[in-house]
């Protein structure tokens, strides 16, 4: 088992659009919200630009979104790796103790 990349989700922004105007994000836009958040990218950083469309349903209405979502990857530190590893041999304890107390159970009603 290896140390996996961990994602974590450093800004997200939206705006709201609709037919009738463009709104996306320009990067002139990004450069300014990344600098007044004091955020500078990194080679490893992801940057997700995307639209998410709007819906209404009765009393219930969602504008159509421009979306902004930066993601930072880390590695795993080697204290949450070891915690990761521990908790996977618990799990796999208690599955075989439940599958265990399942089968004696079964053996007993069948026999």
């Amino acid at each position: 088992m290896e140390k996996k990349q961990i994602e974590k989700t450093i800004l997200q922004r939206a705006k709201s659009c609709s037919n009738f105007r463009d709104n996306r994000f320009t990067w002139g836009e990004i450069k300014d919200i990344l600098e007044k958040e004091n955020i500078t990218l990194q080679d490893n950083d992801i940057l997700e630009v995307g639209f998410t469309e709007g819906w209404q349903e009765g009393d219930s209405a969602r504008d159509n979104m421009y979306d902004l979502k930066i993601k930072r990857v880390r590695e795993e530190t080697d204290e949450e790796f070891e915690k990761r590893k521990q908790k996977i041999v618990d799990l796999q304890e208690r599955s075989k103790k439940n599958r265990l107390e399942t089968y004696l159970k079964l053996k007993e009603e069948f026999e």
